[in-house]
């Protein structure tokens, strides 16, 4: 989410939105908490990400070292880390859908570190 904010000039006329399963009353703060111009939708009973083949990851997965470095990089740049309500192995994807409403990019990364380089889904909106 934070690599497409930083690419936004990149993408042309594309609509950008992100799907989360964070309870609706929590949207703005997530919104506010990540500097996201972007609208973010709930979906809380997780219909999307069913659709979209997006499940659980094991506690292996989402703990993975790129995970923890990850976390360890935040806290050693000040950032002060806090308790999620969410269920923290609940994967997610990054999705570029076509003015057609046909999927033409799906990543599923099987840990929350694994995310696909920016220019793929630049590439995707071609």
């Amino acid at each position: 989410m934070v690599a497409v904010r930083d690419h936004l000039d990149r993408m042309g006329d594309a609509a950008v939105a992100v799907v989360t399963f964070a309870a609706p009353d929590r949207l703005a703060a997530y919104r506010d908490h990540l500097g996201l111009p972007f609208p973010i939708l709930a979906d809380p009973d997780l219909v999307v990400y069913g659709m979209l083949g997006i499940g659980r990851g094991s506690t292996r997965e989402v703990w993975s070292l790129g995970t923890l470095r990850l976390y360890a990089r935040l806290v050693r740049s000040g950032r002060r880390l806090q308790r999620t309500t969410e269920d923290v192995r609940q994967l997610g994807a990054d999705v570029v859908i076509g003015r057609d409403g046909r999927v033409r990019y799906l990543a599923r990364p099987s840990s929350p570190d694994a995310r696909p380089p920016i220019a793929d889904l630049l590439a995707a909106l071609d």
